[in-house]
């Protein structure tokens, strides 16, 4: 038997922890064991010149090289750091491939053939080993994660990164959404140099500020060229982020965040199968497979043991996804599909993921019907039952969490922040009968004697027809879309300001397209184009009371109404047609009574 060498490979360094690095340690001294704990100390070692050493010493780089007893192939190397670390031969390969060459030369030829399959096992095993040795292990794995979810405790994932409040696909979206505690989802699309990219779409229009498709693109050109093009939804106080290669994401969030990967471009496959086997073979324990139900990959996916989720279309059969049910570990319906579709999913039995969720009222929906998986572009908001805050940062121009359209996901019906000279008042762009809701500020948290909202408003022009409004809804129970002159989900209370200075008070019914006028007409000044006004909501235990007080602190008086105590607001075009004339907003302010 003889010595086998150890070390001097690019893992071999003594090594310290010390917070969330590893530092080397130059001349540390370390003893050799044979036990991970406890055993017995290995003293017959020699240096690398063959001088009989009884202990190892760090180089100066912090490298560590010694051959160990004759015989001896795995061992554990102390350097009083609070652990061992274990250490297979350099020379264990080629150790290995000796062994079976002497078989080859002795056997027959149905001996050679088996041992040509044992040679394979073997490296197959030691290639195994050395994964299991080196290779970052999982802080947080895909099966541990969904572990005990439930209806009742559904897990929640950042689409796109969490593209509602942050550019959809960049660093500052996955590293956001990570320090948040939220699974990534990951799309990729390849460029025209084989590199894969962290982009939904397969063309650059949508997202970005060039156009054409990504696989037209090199991969210094798009390193050097294109940035995302956000500031039109998340508002201009956003830096426009640098796309991101997907190595770079792997490299710092594998083991320690769930990633849901997808290939969106079907000539993406194949490279991103490649790079995974190559260079990531322990990507399954914190990977899911994600792909459509029309996808040919599945089988690639399942035999490297990645758990898969599989999105349906709204047009899918059953008979489509038996036939790839064995394939699938959850499902994916959309929000979008209806009632009963959704609970035939849930009732195959197997883990039901749903998106794109954008509002808390949705992930109620779906938690009722079984659904345990939800996929949100705002993850934040839609996970948590609290409001972030009690008052508006809009000179920021930041797009909030919580922030809601009537239609999601879509800069025209985006809150818009004003340019200076009108920094800190915000708009909706969009008419007739748009709102935007406030969720940051929802559910209202009401003390003892109600709740006080204060804010300003102004037309920058009048209304030509100086009936039309816009206001405030406030007093809603969940946070569904809310629009003037439109059947909603749920039932609120709406304050208008009109062109002539009528400032009104009205209760909306859920189902119904007209509200009911609580309280009287109150005559005010009429506004004045560009100039701020100021108003109060009192809503007490028993009353609802508007007031103006810019001027002669005009107000509904305190109306008896306890319809509706939701916590849900926002802002509302009311019945404005004009854009030009859209209402304007600043300074909300939320306190308890």
């Amino acid at each position: 038997m003889s010595r086998h060498l150890f070390g001097g490979s690019t893992s071999d360094y003594a090594m310290e922890r010390v917070g969330n690095q590893l530092l080397l340690r130059p001349g540390a001294t370390g003893t050799v064991w044979d036990a991970v704990t406890g055993g017995t100390q290995l003293t017959d070692l020699t240096d690398i010149a063959g001088s009989s050493i009884t202990s190892v010493v760090a180089a100066v780089d912090g490298a560590v090289a010694f051959y160990g007893p004759d015989g001896v192939t795995a061992v554990f190397v102390d350097f009083g750091y609070g652990r061992r670390y274990a250490m297979i031969p350099a020379d264990v390969a080629s150790a290995f491939a000796g062994q079976l060459d002497g078989v080859l030369a002795a056997a027959t030829d149905v001996a050679a053939a088996k041992a040509t399959t044992a040679k394979s096992e073997a490296i197959t095993a030691a290639a195994s080993s050395s994964a299991s040795l080196y290779l970052p292990s999982a802080i947080q794995t895909v099966d541990t994660y969904f572990a005990g979810a439930t209806a009742l405790a559904p897990r929640f994932f950042a689409h796109r990164g969490g593209g509602m409040v942050r550019p959809e696909h960049t660093m500052a979206g996955y590293r956001a959404a990570s320090a948040q505690g939220f699974p990534l989802e990951v799309s990729v699309n390849v460029d025209a140099s084989g590199e894969l990219w962290c982009i939904h779409d397969t063309t650059m229009d949508r997202t970005t500020n060039r156009t054409g498709n990504v696989n037209s693109f090199t991969t210094e050109e798009i390193s050097q060229q294109v940035l995302t093009a956000s500031r039109s939804m998340l508002g201009a106080g956003w830096a426009e982020q640098p796309l991101v290669p997907l190595r770079q994401v792997l490299d710092e969030f594998l083991g320690k965040t769930i990633i849901l990967l997808e290939a969106k471009g079907n000539d993406a496959v194949v490279p991103l199968q490649t790079l995974l086997d190559t260079y990531y073979p322990h990507a399954p324990r914190s990977v899911v497979w994600k792909a459509h139900i029309g996808t040919a990959s599945l089988p690639w996916a399942k035999s490297r043991n990645y758990r898969t989720w599989v999105y349906l279309d709204v047009g899918t059969s059953d008979a489509t996804m038996d036939g790839k049910d064995s394939l699938v570990d959850y499902w994916g319906v959309q929000t979008t599909f209806t009632d009963l579709r959704v609970q035939q999913v849930v009732a195959r039995g197997k883990p039901v993921f749903a998106w794109p969720v954008y509002r808390r009222s949705q992930v109620a929906r779906l938690t009722g019907f079984g659904v345990v998986g939800i996929m949100a572009s705002d993850p934040r908001y839609v996970s948590t039952a609290l409001p972030q805050r009690t008052a508006s940062r809009w000179d920021l121009q930041v797009k909030e969490s919580g922030g809601t359209p009537t239609i999601d996901y879509d800069s025209t019906y985006a809150l818009q922040f004003a340019p200076a000279p009108d920094v800190g008042w915000v708009s909706i762009a969009s008419v007739p009968n748009q709102s935007y809701g406030l969720g940051t500020y929802a559910p209202v948290q009401a003390g003892a004697g109600g709740y006080r909202i204060t804010f300003d408003m102004k037309y920058k022009v009048l209304p030509a027809d100086l009936t039309l409004h816009g206001g405030f809804y406030f007093g809603k129970v969940a946070d569904d879309a809310y629009r003037f002159g439109t059947a909603n989900a749920s039932g609120g209370y709406h304050m208008v300001l009109r062109g002539n200075g009528q400032m009104q008070l009205y209760r909306h019914t859920a189902g119904s397209t007209t509200g009911t006028q609580i309280g009287s007409t109150i005559a005010t000044t009429a506004p004045v184009a560009d100039t701020a006004m100021s108003f109060q909501i009192n809503v007490t235990p028993t009353t609802v009371e508007v007031k103006r007080t810019d001027g002669a602190s005009w107000t509904t008086g305190a109306v008896a109404d306890t319809t509706y105590r939701g916590g849900y607001l926002g802002l509302s075009n009311g019945s404005v047609t004009d854009v030009a004339t859209r209402p304007y907003w600043r300074n909300l302010a939320i306190t308890q009574l």
